[in-house]
């Protein structure tokens, strides 16, 4: 594992900060893992964690590789983040994989398309 740099530890934590929307968590049709050319599997880890508590019955993993992201995860990140979230105990079949998004406009299209042809819908349940 990398440790950061001293000298990059504040814009880190500023851009850390700026992105903790501090929402909490409510039910919804399907949680949706974006691969956003990352190395952090623990997105699939908290979608595991978040299926457990029964927050969705689905999951949506997106996301094809990046150029920073081909040596950690060959098969594309949503394929990588699929196996996580099945060693962690989410049934493969609670999961539905779409390996082309190249950014965050193709994941959430992408995935809008997969829902469709499952016939699944994703709204937000209260």
């Amino acid at each position: 594992m990398t440790t950061l740099p001293a000298e990059f530890r504040s814009d880190v934590e500023i851009l850390w900060d700026y992105n903790q929307m501090h929402h909490t968590p409510r039910p919804v049709d399907v949680g949706i893992g974006l691969g956003l050319g990352g190395h952090d599997i623990g997105v699939a880890t908290y979608a595991a964690e978040l299926y457990h508590a029964g927050m969705f019955p689905l999951i949506v993993f997106t996301g094809a590789n990046a150029p920073t992201t081909i040596e950690r995860f060959p098969r594309g990140e949503a394929n990588h983040f699929r196996e996580h979230a099945i060693g962690l105990g989410v049934p493969a079949e609670a999961i539905l994989v779409e390996p082309k998004a190249t950014n965050t406009g193709d994941n959430i299209d992408f995935s809008r398309a997969l829902l469709d042809e499952h016939r699944r819908s994703a709204r937000s349940r209260r």
